[in-house]
């Protein structure tokens, strides 16, 4: 017997059937969009959705899908009737409703797009990027650039954009308006698709590691959530916290605030705002310069009022007391003068009544101190006859010598058979020491206890 076999066209026919008999209503699938912007402008758009392992990244299943030209329509007014419509890109989420179908000439399992479901792509971007924000504001991410101290006067400006953007133009222009000198470094990135957050990041990086820029702007020209879903970036909030340069964004959403707002030092709406932001602070510092330019010379006039003023009140009262102490020593000078010219007998004749008193006074005051000087002199005089040697000896007083002429004074002063000389008042009178006695009263130890003399009297010589 012939063995049976099936043709590929007929086992291709048969899983079709198969395929169509198992799923015969659309089936909702979750998964990643990779492919889709490269087949952007074609009719039909083929492309794939992947599902990737949430540790790794790594794509761990795929499946293709089409999007025939006349669902295209109907998604893109799904999408555009949406709160926070977006565009279907690259890299992000969906949940499309599709028909499984299989294609018999090539032998291949796809999905036919059928419909879509916008707030599970809007809920997946928010839950992710709430989650990030959670992780980096735990971390200070988040509040790193905003320590630094953005510059008085920023005409530095390093500017990650996208040269040929409407951002772009729009940011310059409104520097150009305000007149001032803005210099811009321009970093020309891709804002938007699967290669936006790296270039931002150099972006970042290479302006914050040059010498020039004061302040680094990011910025774009707005767009749906989906669309600025690149700016929900960890990787460019830590390069933004890495910064040594203030970070401004204006990121140009009117609603939601992307992480990459969240990161920077200051965030404007739109790329314009950013623009008058920095001209405002320029304009600011150059204002409160002339507001103190204009208190110091207020206040250098007033100092300069008040000191002409003191000059001149100190020299009108210089003058009027210069004028007056002259008049007034004019006015002596006068009185001098005229004491002078007619009353000269009458000083000479009071200045000699004086000298008169004068004499009288001073011969008065002499006389009188010799008289009391004459009396003290005499008293002086009584009182040292009084006491004269002479004047002792005639009240019955003596005088007795020791051998060698002294006076004698102690009985320690003389030896037994010395010749002593009392004096009295008519003579003198010999004597030789017998022994010596002691006065009782005395506390003097020296021996003896008699005194017997031998005399011998002569006449004084007159």
């Amino acid at each position: 017997m012939a063995q049976e076999y099936l043709r590929v066209s007929q086992l291709n026919e048969l899983i079709q059937d198969v395929l169509h008999a198992g799923f015969p209503q659309p089936v909702w699938v979750c998964g990643e969009i990779q492919g889709y912007d490269r087949n952007r402008g074609k009719n039909h758009i083929f492309f794939e959705l992947v599902e990737k392992d949430p540790a790794s990244e790594n794509i761990i299943a795929k499946i293709g899908l089409v999007l025939f030209s006349g669902r295209k329509a109907h998604i893109n007014e799904v999408l555009k009737k949406s709160e926070n419509a977006f565009a279907l890109r690259d890299d992000i989420e969906v949940k499309f409703a599709c028909s499984v179908d299989f294609y018999p000439p090539h032998g291949a399992v796809r999905l036919i797009v059928e419909s879509i479901d916008p707030a599970y792509t809007l809920g997946r971007l928010a839950q992710e990027r709430q989650k990030l924000i959670a992780e980096l504001k735990e971390k200070g991410v988040l509040d790193k650039n905003k320590l630094l101290e953005l510059p008085p006067v920023p005409l530095n400006i390093g500017l990650v954009t996208s040269d040929d953007s409407a951002a772009y133009h729009d940011f310059c222009a409104e520097l150009r308006h305000s007149g001032f000198g803005f210099r811009v470094f321009l970093y020309n990135a891709l804002m938007q698709g699967s290669k936006a957050e790296k270039e931002i990041c150099q972006g970042v990086e290479q302006l914050g590691g040059m010498e020039g820029p004061e302040v680094i702007v990011i910025t774009r020209g707005g767009g749906s959530i989906a669309d600025l879903s690149c700016f929900d970036s960890r990787k460019i909030a830590q390069a933004i916290a890495a910064c040594p340069l203030p970070v401004l964004s204006g990121i140009g959403h009117e609603i939601n605030l992307t992480v990459t707002d969240l990161a920077a030092h200051t965030y404007q709406k739109t790329p314009t705002a950013v623009a008058q932001f920095l001209v405002a602070r320029v304009q600011m510092f150059l204002d409160d310069l002339d507001a103190k330019l204009e208190y110091i010379s207020r206040e250098a006039l007033a100092k300069l009022e008040a000191e002409q003023q003191r000059l001149k009140d100190n020299a009108l009262a210089l003058q009027a007391g210069t004028t007056a102490y002259l008049k007034a020593h004019r006015e002596k000078i006068i009185g001098f003068q005229e004491v002078i010219r007619q009353r000269p007998a009458m000083v000479l004749k009071n200045q000699r009544v004086y000298l008169q008193e004068r004499r009288k006074t001073l011969e008065k005051t002499a006389g009188t101190f010799l008289a009391n000087n004459k009396l003290k002199v005499a008293n002086y005089r009584k009182m040292v006859d009084m006491v004269h040697p002479d004047n002792t000896l005639r009240r019955g007083f003596s005088i007795t010598r020791a051998p060698d002429g002294s006076i004698l004074k102690s009985i320690r002063a003389v030896r037994a058979e010395d010749e002593l000389v009392t004096e009295v008042s008519d003579g003198a009178i010999k004597s030789s020491v017998i022994k010596t006695s002691r006065n009782k009263k005395s506390n003097d130890d020296s021996e003896g206890d008699i005194w017997l003399k031998r005399n011998t009297a002569s006449p004084l010589k007159s």
